[in-house]
């Protein structure tokens, strides 16, 4: 998990002025960093109350005057009217039963690069996880480098770069 915090981070760049949105957001963990290394105008979208919750009390009390915002939503029933230069899905596309749709969405509202991150296919704890998870009744999805790339291409992203390590398949895409 620390290479890929560091991976996002190196890839973001130079995120000052910027528009940023973090899809899958959680607890705000990225926001932070980019928002420090920034500043930047960053949203992030979640669709579970109490991470938007738990990202608000961190962001706000360690930043209280951060532009950032959080959103309780769907990201692909939500409408923006502007474009993002960065959009972050990293942890996100484990839970998304229809990753292309997620990815078109992502392409139209972004005018940059998209870093993320896919869980790897075919790992031993890929099978663990999946039994784990539906014992809760939560799907998981798992992904190879090249479903990876075709989804990305079909999305009509481009400069794909695709890197592995541990578990999961790191993505940046122009």
């Amino acid at each position: 998990m620390e290479k890929r915090f560091q991976r996002t981070m190196e890839e973001c760049g130079n995120v000052e002025g910027k528009k940023i949105i973090d899809i899958g957001c959680g607890s705000g963990r990225f926001m932070e960093a980019l928002h420090r290394k920034g500043p930047a105008l960053i949203l992030g979208v979640d669709f579970a109350p109490n991470m938007i919750e738990i990202a608000h009390n961190i962001l706000h009390s360690q930043m209280p005057e951060t532009p950032c915002k959080l959103v309780v939503g769907d990201f692909n029933r939500m409408e923006f009217e502007e474009t993002f230069d960065i959009a972050i899905g990293i942890g996100l596309f484990d839970y998304i039963a229809d990753p292309l749709t997620m990815l078109k969405k992502i392409r139209k509202v972004t005018s940059g690069r998209l870093i993320a991150s896919f869980p790897l296919k075919g790992t031993f704890r890929a099978f663990i996880r999946k039994i784990r998870l539906s014992l809760y009744r939560c799907p998981v999805y798992f992904f190879s480098v090249d479903e990876v790339r075709n989804l990305l291409k079909n999305a009509d992203f481009h400069q794909v770069k695709c890197e592995t390590f541990g578990q999961l398949i790191f993505v940046a895409a122009e």
